[in-house]
């Protein structure tokens, strides 16, 4: 039986063609929000069959389904692609280095026809400049673009350096009273070479479990990340006692990662 809609629903009919029939226990419709329902006992001798849909946005409830679906996507998932993502972190979160195809497959773990149709969409566009060095293009974001810096501050914030590092300091055992990151990266005076320093501030970590999270996020970032790791105590001591170090860092600029600097 067919389910009956309300006379102002907008019903389009669907034919299933006769040469098609039997193809149809095969078929698998693309997911596309709306409720799917699916009929058992088709004929398969018939010469059509006509389902009713509903019009796009009206919901049937059906008993016993449940209707809502959840699923979790960061902001860089809703922006980008995965290859996009990797891409646009490397020249965009480092835009003062090149790269050549295969550097970039290599750190995106990503296959060369993916990364070339995404730089060549780039280089078109006029997002990356290109130099041959040898007889390798180098591939690096173009500043005289137009849309350099609002890229850049993008993916700083989505797939950049602070993304993979913001990722590692999440996977820590314990609680992270305060991460962030100080120094040439924080104020935007970092060269291609630069380290990545990094403060935590936690109870439960050694230096062992900061540099075993830390291991993926050099890997991608191809940077070496220079961690400092206080305890709550040690931290607030220094801070109180004006310790010449924690006093520059936290006068400077810097990108917090996780929790606050003046949290407890």
């Amino acid at each position: 039986m067919f389910e009956h809609y309300q006379p102002d629903t907008v019903v389009m009919k669907l034919h299933v063609l006769s040469d098609l029939h039997t193809k149809f226990a095969d078929f698998d419709p693309p997911h596309t929000g709306a409720d799917v329902v699916v009929f058992s006992g088709l004929d398969r001798g018939s010469m059509s069959q006509c389902i009713d849909i509903p019009n796009m946005g009206t919901i049937i409830p059906k008993l016993g389904t449940s209707m809502a679906t959840t699923s979790s996507s960061s902001l860089a998932d809703a922006l980008f692609t995965s290859t996009q993502q990797k891409v646009l972190g490397l020249l965009f979160g480092q835009p003062d280095r090149s790269f050549f195809v295969t550097q970039i497959m290599g750190l995106a773990n990503s296959g060369r026809g993916a990364v070339q149709r995404e730089l060549l969409r780039l280089e078109k566009a006029g997002l990356v400049s290109v130099q041959m060095h040898g007889n390798q293009k180098h591939y690096q974001a173009n500043r005289e673009s137009p849309l350099f810096e609002e890229i850049c501050g993008i993916v700083r914030k989505t797939v950049g350096l602070e993304e993979p590092l913001r990722a590692a300091v999440d996977s820590l055992p314990g609680t992270v009273r305060l991460a962030l990151i100080y120094g040439s990266i924080a104020k935007r005076t970092d060269a291609s070479a630069s380290d990545v320093d990094l403060l935590i501030v936690a109870d439960e970590l050694t230096l062992e479990d900061v540099y075993a999270a830390l291991a993926s996020a050099e890997q991608l970032l191809d940077r070496k990340v220079n961690p400092t790791l206080y305890t709550s105590e040690e931290f607030d001591r220094r801070r109180a006692r004006g310790n010449a170090f924690l006093t520059r860092v936290l006068s400077g600029p810097v990108i917090v990662l996780s929790g606050a600097i003046d949290a407890k």
